[in-house]
């Protein structure tokens, strides 16, 4: 009877059809110039830290922003009163213009006599006299629009507007308040100037001196490169663990994004070398627990290889043993597996 051996390669074609492909590529491992990296625990610091304070005198009438807030640059931070700063302004404007009239009068005037001693009509003492009259006049509007200046000033700083984008770290005053000049009013520090500060070990003195790029490694993942590092190492070791404070400046930025808050902790990364690596994708790697191992071709067939691996980013391992350069591996070790269920599976190749 033939039906069985029919039956069995339609019920084969059938199982085929429903499963779904895969395909894998194979990566032949070559030696990569990768760079060597020095890894820090570095603290983040604040470059720029301030205490605001009151140059003028008034009632406090508004604190739009509490403790902990984000303040972006040029956002009112506090209010006054300004009636007697008003009143002031007013005054002095007042003043200007009255000695503004004075002073178009005696230069008038001083033209007016200078043309008639151009004719002889009148002596030099008169001259003498419309010239100091005048000199007093714009002296005197001289003065007035200092004064008118000053008032301005005084009242422009009845408003507090915050100098940089930063966190408001702390308030000495509350609404209602009487603030003089010199009363401390709030104090904040700065997102944009931040720094890195870690501790150098002694023996790699000389190699951080001298390294040529910079990066930080996130919590996340992600590697902000800074490039060329700005470093500042302290010439005196600390007596206990023998290293040397380093600080790295970062680029002027917004970090709020990265979440590069001051006083959290960040992996600083300094190049100190380069050397040759094994690298192999994240896809071509199959975990057991603590194994890592990886499909290996070897002669005609496919052999799973344990291997020792080293995280290098979030999409590559760096090979430290089991495999040598030249070894073809599959570059998508869960389609592999796959396919492999899929074939030991499959009714046609049962015996």
């Amino acid at each position: 009877m033939r039906i069985l051996p029919l039956f069995s390669m339609l019920l084969s074609l059938n199982f085929l059809l429903v499963q779904p492909s895969y395909s894998s590529d194979w990566l032949t491992l070559q030696p990569v110039t990768t760079p060597q990296w020095l890894e820090l625990s570095s603290q983040v610091e604040a470059v720029s830290q301030a205490t605001v304070s009151a140059q003028t005198s008034g009632r406090i009438v508004e604190l739009p922003f509490d403790v902990n807030d984000l303040v972006p640059q040029g956002a009112v931070i506090v209010r006054f009163t300004d009636v007697e700063q008003q009143a002031r302004l007013k005054q002095a404007q007042a003043s200007v213009r009255e000695t503004q009239s004075r002073f178009d009068e005696q230069q008038q005037e001083l033209t007016r006599v200078r043309d008639i001693h151009s004719k002889g009509l009148v002596a030099k003492a008169a001259l003498d006299v419309a010239q100091a009259n005048f000199n007093a006049a714009k002296a005197r509007l001289d003065q007035a629009k200092a004064a008118q200046a000053g008032a301005s000033e005084q009242l422009e700083q009845t408003v507090v507007r915050a100098p940089y984008t930063g966190i408001l770290q702390q308030r000495f005053v509350e609404i209602g308040e009487l603030a003089i000049p010199g009363k401390p009013l709030l104090r904040g520090l700065s997102l944009e100037h931040l720094r890195l500060v870690a501790q150098l070990p002694q023996s790699k003195f000389a190699a951080a001196q001298q390294s040529p790029n910079a990066e930080l490694l996130l919590s996340n993942g992600d590697v902000i490169a800074l490039g060329a590092p700005k470093l500042t190492i302290s010439p005196q070791a600390n007596s206990r663990s023998h290293s040397f404070q380093l600080r790295l400046e970062l680029p002027k930025a917004d970090y709020t994004p990265y979440q590069l808050y001051p006083g959290s902790w960040q992996r600083l990364r300094l190049q100190t070398g380069s050397s040759d690596q094994l690298l192999i994708p994240q896809s071509a790697v199959l975990w057991r627990g603590e194994v890592s191992m990886v499909y290996l071709k070897s002669g005609g067939s496919m052999v799973l290889q344990p291997v020792r691996l080293k995280t290098v980013s979030h999409t590559q391992y760096q090979l430290l043993s089991g495999l040598t350069p030249g070894a073809e591996i599959a570059t998508d070790a869960k389609a592999q597996l796959s396919l492999r269920l899929l074939n030991n599976s499959d009714p046609s190749q049962q015996p």
